[in-house]
């Protein structure tokens, strides 16, 4: 944020390179410079390696401009790729049947950029009652199940990590096992205190 000497001084870089780095072919040093930016950033939040681009996998990531559009993007990466998922399963199946089965998760504590990014993405998003302001594993299980059981396709799911309202922390520690066992998209929004990671 724009409220720190070092920020102050990126700024007015930034200005004055006046670049327009959309893709690697529109600005290749902006692109390479994000791509090592974002493992610093890894880095100094102890991820794991395989995060990060420097992993040689397929970690790495890409700066939004804010964090509800950080939301959405992760959002319309789930859907898309549940979409093609369950389209190689049941090829008879039309994508508008697919979406309108799909079903996303948040605590109920959770940004109204969730529920945004839903309604924008076209997909239903359920609330997830949470216990002490923090979404636990076993409600996230819950309603998945319950979804499941009514023929409902689970795709994504936000958990928290420093809610606006109470900067509350979901167990993500919880959440994680769940999203991998039902391969559901978690997406770890921590726009609020996530930095807070950096501390030793």
């Amino acid at each position: 944020t724009a409220n720190s000497y070092p920020a102050i001084v990126a700024d007015m870089l930034s200005g004055a390179i006046a670049c327009i780095g959309f893709t690697w072919i529109a600005s290749p040093a902006c692109t390479e410079l994000e791509v090592v930016m974002m493992d610093w950033l890894g880095k100094m939040l102890d991820l794991p390696k395989e995060f990060l681009a420097c992993s040689g996998g397929k970690g790495g990531g890409v700066i939004q401009g804010t964090a509800s559009e950080s939301t959405l993007v992760a959002l319309l990466g789930a859907k898309a790729k549940k979409v093609q998922e369950v389209k190689a399963q049941h090829p008879e199946w039309d994508e508008h049947t697919i979406i309108g089965k799909l079903v996303g998760y948040c605590s109920d504590q959770a940004h109204s950029s969730v529920e945004r990014a839903g309604l924008l993405g076209g997909v239903k998003l359920r609330s997830v009652p949470s216990e002490n302001h923090r979404m636990r594993g076993d409600a996230l299980e819950k309603a998945i199940q319950q979804d499941l059981a009514d023929g409902l396709i689970p795709f994504y799911a936000v958990v928290t990590l420093g809610t606006t309202n109470s900067c509350a922390f979901d167990y993500l520690d919880e959440c994680g096992p769940v999203g991998n066992k039902h391969k559901v998209w978690i997406h770890v929004d921590a726009a609020y205190a996530g930095s807070a990671f950096i501390c030793p």
